[in-house]
């Protein structure tokens, strides 16, 4: 009789634990990462650009640091070198802090987008492609004093690591005219 009576009630707590807990039932799938943005591996050069375009449309930090060597170099337009000693010695984190610093400016606003014209992709190694254009950069940001559009020419070097990836190496930048530039707008950034 006892027997019986644990084994009543060991299925009938079974039961209503298997009934309370729905281990059988479907979830609501979680929503994906809110940062993980647009980003495709980069496989090839032009996902490289892709990507670039999508961090700035997106202010996505993480993806633009993504595109960006190890080794990762800037120089910048000639005026901005002339005129900020930020550019004496930036690199891969300086370009890092600028691009967070813009992030956080801008934030709040829509419409960023990097429109690149005049575009020529050239082979020059096996795992090196150079990329040249004319830009025209618009970052909806909050600081006043900066310009919301800068425009110029680039030149990114675009090299393939040793795990197949591709990544922007070197980084050119250069004014168009009197209008500011790329470099422009990093070195307000960085004060």
């Amino acid at each position: 009789m006892r027997t019986r009576f644990f084994l009543i009630l060991t299925y009938t707590l079974a039961v209503l634990t298997l009934t309370a807990c729905s281990v059988f039932s479907t979830r609501e799938p979680e929503d994906p990462l809110a940062e993980s943005g647009t980003f495709d591996q980069p496989d090839t050069p032009e996902q490289v650009i892709d990507n670039i375009q999508f961090s700035i449309a997106e202010l996505n930090t993480l993806n633009y640091r993504r595109s960006l060597s190890e080794s990762f170099t800037f120089r910048p337009s000639a005026s901005a070198q002339a005129r900020e000693s930020v550019f004496a010695s930036w690199t891969r984190s300086q370009e890092e802090q600028y691009f967070s610093a813009l992030t956080a400016a801008a934030a709040l606003n829509v419409g960023h987008v990097l429109a690149l014209n005049d575009r020529s992709l050239t082979l020059v190694a096996p795992d090196e492609f150079v990329l040249d254009a004319t830009y025209v950069l618009n970052i909806n940001h909050s600081r006043a004093e900066v310009p919301k559009q800068v425009q110029g020419r680039l030149v990114w070097v675009l090299k393939q690591g040793s795990d197949g990836l591709w990544s922007i190496l070197e980084w050119t930048d250069q004014e168009l005219g009197s209008e500011p530039s790329w470099s422009d707008l990093k070195a307000e950034f960085m004060k």
